[in-house]
């Protein structure tokens, strides 16, 4: 597709273009006057000589674009520019548009035929309406893709591709050009392609001394007459594996609650280029029941998990797999995720300088605090917290110390193993007046 930068043909008329005015394509091109276009006077000694000048166009496998200059003598007299274009072999009728006046180029609006010799004829339109002679160029359109481009074989280190020929007159192509790049460690955007012509009698191609588990870019094009490039047909294939690599490492929590955790982990050590993704397996330890999914190497490295019962022992496996889908050895790790948070925190006894804090545990399946964390502070404002630890034996506490007629946050934790927090429970209680 060419640059459209320059504006795509609506065929419909501009926004400065009369309303009494018809606009619409033809589709014949005839000198002479155009009968649905009112007449207007030109004016008073302006007159309208020759054809359009400098007439250049770019053309690509379906479309084209033209640039031209204004006609030498009496440019002020342009209406508007028509534009023609047609097969030379005649495969298909004339096309004409009209065109705005104050825009010196066009955008071919419709499909054309790859490898067809096209004229374009663009004629200037006087204010009377009059067409003026044109300027023509002919110009040819590119292959078209290539089609069945496939990889017929790959090893450790070396590569086969085939694809389809053009049937006997149906192409233009001249010859063709292989392009491949290894981006395993950068940005396509930014790789380095090597390039190599090939007749337009080939059909395969064998890339050889290409390094191991390396991801490459490889792009096949054809090149038709005066350079005319076809629509790039590309594939992304990895050569084969000589050694599988090593298990992930160092395994660990990066958060955990009663109701999720996240892992982060490092890539295997050995032959790390050859891993294509991870396979992680998460299950209830001893249940047996895994769900498994892939997460893609080089977009993370960590995991994230939801919706998990609290109080519950998981284990996580995590494989990476090669190229050829081979499963490296497992590393694992197992998570006890913390106990759900306290349930009806409310204040029972309340003095001028103490506060009796009761709450009740959750179901006993959820239940698996050895302590309890309580944190009170004068609110609202910042204060000085301070907390102490509650053993998961008792269900309340009296803190003392506090100053009359005050207003308290009061904040309660569930610890589980390893100290890990339950999400808090939060009330305010104002101690009494003196």
């Amino acid at each position: 597709m060419l640059d459209a930068h320059t504006g795509r043909q609506s065929q419909s008329p501009p926004r400065n273009w009369p309303h009494n005015k018809l606009w619409k394509p033809v589709q014949s091109r005839n000198e002479g006057i155009v009968p649905y276009l009112q007449q207007r006077p030109p004016p008073h000694g302006q007159r309208l000589e020759g054809p359009v000048t400098n007439l250049r166009g770019n053309i690509a496998t379906f479309d084209f674009i033209v640039h031209w200059n204004p006609p030498e003598t009496g440019e002020h007299c342009v209406s508007a520019y028509q534009v023609c274009y047609v097969p030379t072999d005649g495969s298909a009728i004339e096309t004409c548009v009209f065109h705005k006046a104050d825009s010196l180029y066009w955008f071919s609006a419709s499909v054309l035929t790859p490898c067809t010799e096209y004229s374009v004829t663009v004629s200037p339109v006087d204010l009377n309406n009059k067409i003026s002679h044109g300027s023509s160029i002919t110009m040819q359109t590119a292959p078209d893709e290539v089609s069945g481009f496939q990889v017929t074989a790959k090893t450790p280190h070396a590569l086969s591709f085939s694809w389809d020929l053009p049937g006997e007159g149906e192409s233009c192509v001249k010859s063709y050009s292989l392009e491949w790049c290894n981006w395993t460690n950068t940005r396509p955007s930014v790789c380095n392609f090597k390039k190599i012509p090939l007749p337009a009698n080939t059909s395969e191609y064998h890339l050889t001394e290409l390094e191991a588990c390396t991801q490459f870019t490889v792009v096949l094009t054809t090149l038709g007459d005066a350079d005319h490039i076809s629509p790039e047909t590309y594939l992304n294939v990895h050569t084969g594996v000589v050694d599988s690599p090593g298990p992930v490492e160092n395994i660990r929590i990066s958060y955990l609650t009663s109701y999720a955790f996240r892992l982060e982990f490092d890539p295997p050590k050995e032959n790390e280029n050859c891993v294509q993704d991870y396979v992680v397996c998460e299950s209830v330890t001893g249940s047996g029941d895994q769900t498994c999914h892939t997460t893609i190497k080089n977009s993370r490295t960590w995991i994230n998990k939801m919706r998990l019962d609290p109080c519950t022992n998981y284990t996580v496996i995590i494989k990476a797999r090669d190229h050829d889908s081979v499963h490296t050895d497992d590393a694992s790790i197992t998570i006890h995720t913390a106990q759900d948070r306290v349930v009806n925190l409310r204040t029972q006894e309340v003095s001028t300088t103490s506060i009796e804090v009761v709450w009740d545990n959750p179901a006993p399946e959820f239940f698996c605090a050895s302590d309890y964390r309580l944190v009170w502070c004068i609110s609202p404002g910042l204060c000085n917290m301070t907390t102490t630890i509650v053993s998961s034996d008792n269900t309340d506490y009296t803190i003392t110390n506090l100053l009359p007629c005050t207003n308290y946050a009061l904040i309660l934790y569930a610890l589980g193993p390893i100290d890990v927090e339950s999400s808090n429970m939060i009330i305010t209680q104002e101690t009494h007046c003196e």
